[in-house]
């Protein structure tokens, strides 16, 4: 292959892999909501009703609300709550967020899990720029806010769930000042949705970052003309290329002898059969089950107790 035919195969595959970027970059929206600033939505409710003094806890709770800049919603797992599955609390946790604070806002849920069922799940789902803050911190957020919650199906006080959320709301403060990495991006498989930072701002969007498809981009140029010239040689260095000699010199005529053969078919055989369709007969079934009943995009991590 000729270093000019290689050379054009990889201009073309540039220009077109270009025009995908363009084009993509062009129909990338942002659909991120942030936060409203009404932290007055922010709140604690108590399904065991252990503690007494509720209010005081969603005073703290909107508190941290409003120093954050983003929604908090603190929920502890009752009785009623006992027959979750942990797939069912993580739905149940998006779904919750979803419904108050609206889809893509910044804020984060967290799951009490004091339903007791053994072992208790407890979760805590992120949303908008809490994706970003949280995501890779919170295991280290349950190894300190799980210091203060018994285990599964242990005696729980009231003394107990106001100092898991106090917890809670110092460990959020303490990670809040995290910085994503320009290169970083979370992807929601639920959703189908991609968070990251471009220039300071926080998007949610259907697509990758662009930066992200500029990097690829550039590696599979640079491989791509890596392996043309590999090519390239290999190719020269292996023939020696002689002009080209006349055919009749590589044959006599003398010793050159033609056969013709042909087929002759006597019967043909035309074969019928019938093609069962899966339709036909019997009954399909859709699996069914319980699932995400918003689209909004979501991060977040469990941990037994």
């Amino acid at each position: 292959m000729k270093k000019s035919v290689l050379l054009i195969i990889n201009i073309a595959l540039v220009a077109v892999m270009i025009i995908l970027l363009v084009v993509q970059s062009a129909t990338k929206t942002n659909i991120a909501e942030g936060f409203d600033g009404n932290s007055i939505n922010s709140s604690f409710l108590d399904s065991t009703g252990l503690v007494e003094n509720p209010d005081e806890i969603t005073e703290l709770v909107q508190e941290t609300s409003e120093t954050l800049k983003m929604n908090i919603y603190v929920y502890v797992a009752g009785d009623n709550d006992r027959y979750r599955s942990d797939y069912d609390i993580e739905c149940f946790a998006d779904d919750f967020y979803d419904e108050i604070y609206g889809e893509d806002t910044d804020g984060v849920f967290y799951y009490m899990d004091l339903s007791e069922r053994s072992p208790a799940y407890d979760y805590i789902s992120t949303s908008g720029k809490a994706v970003l803050i949280y995501q890779k911190n919170i295991d280290r957020m349950f190894d300190y806010i799980n210091k203060y919650l018994p285990s599964s199906q242990q005696t729980v006080y009231a003394e107990d769930i106001q100092n898991a959320v106090q917890a809670f709301l110092s460990i959020l403060k303490t990670y809040s000042n995290t910085q994503p990495n320009p290169l970083e991006y979370y992807h929601d498989k639920s959703s189908g949705k991609y968070m990251f930072m471009k220039n300071g701002e926080f998007v949610v969007s259907e697509h990758k970052p662009i930066i992200f498809n500029i990097v690829v981009l550039a590696i599979c140029i640079a491989v791509g003309l890596m392996v043309s010239l590999i090519v390239f040689f290999v190719t020269k260095s292996s023939y020696k290329f002689k002009k080209s000699q006349n055919s009749s010199v590589y044959i006599k005529n003398e010793k050159t002898v033609f056969h013709r053969s042909t087929d002759t078919f006597i019967r043909t055989y035309t074969t019928k059969r019938k093609i069962e369709s899966s339709s036909s007969g019997g009954s399909s079934h859709r699996s069914g089950g319980g699932g995400h009943s918003h689209s909004g995009g979501h991060g977040g991590g469990g941990r037994h107790r």
